[in-house]
């Protein structure tokens, strides 16, 4: 898990995992009216009773809220859920006339509460995009690359060094044989200096 995805999964996974713990207590007739409202931005749930859209959606909250704070979970898979829980949200109060202004999208009195959680939305996307982003494999391929640039930029240094002691010591054996030849050539103009005489 990447170092930007634990502020995101805390503050969404601690947030919804305590909405799903509370609706345990729910009534039926509780149940029965979130239901119903769920069921503007998600059809199917009209389908359900009361007891089974309680059993749903205290499961629902639970698992998505878990899967946000356990860091097993990859974070591609954490980010989907929680991408697929709140654009039912979303949904259900982009669906719900009452939640609205005029305008279908700024959020009335009433839908205030629920247009607030659009920062689940986000917050479900900046966790898949990061996964994408940061996988492993591709931190991997990075750090290899790196490694191999500074391998590479170490070897050229060392050849360099080489290259430049190995000048050295060849100007160091041509500075000796020049001084040997020269000696020479004193010696044997000194013979011929003694000679004329």
């Amino acid at each position: 898990m990447s170092i930007v995805q634990i502020p995101l999964r805390l503050a969404s996974g601690a947030f919804i995992l305590n909405s799903g713990l509370g609706k345990r207590q729910l009534s039926d007739e509780q149940a029965a009216y979130i239901r119903d409202m769920g069921a503007k931005g998600v059809p199917a749930l009209a389908q359900l009773s009361p007891a089974q859209f309680k059993n749903f959606i205290v499961a629902s909250e639970v698992g998505v809220g878990g899967a946000l704070l356990l860091p097993l979970v990859p974070g591609w898979l954490a980010g989907a859920a929680l991408t697929a829980f709140s654009g039912g949200l979303m949904s259900m109060y982009l669906n719900t006339p009452e939640m609205t202004e005029d305008d279908g999208v700024r959020p009335s009195q009433e839908g205030t509460s629920v247009a607030k959680d659009v920062f689940l939305v986000g917050s479900g996307l900046a966790i898949m995009s990061d996964s994408v982003a940061n996988r492993p494999g591709k931190r991997r391929k990075a750090a290899k690359k790196r490694a191999k640039r500074i391998e590479s930029a170490r070897d050229a240094k060392v050849q360099a060094i080489r290259e430049a002691k190995d000048e050295k010591v060849a100007a160091i054996f041509a500075a000796r044989d020049e001084q040997t030849a020269a000696l020479r050539d004193a010696r044997e103009e000194l013979k011929k200096l003694r000679k004329k005489a």
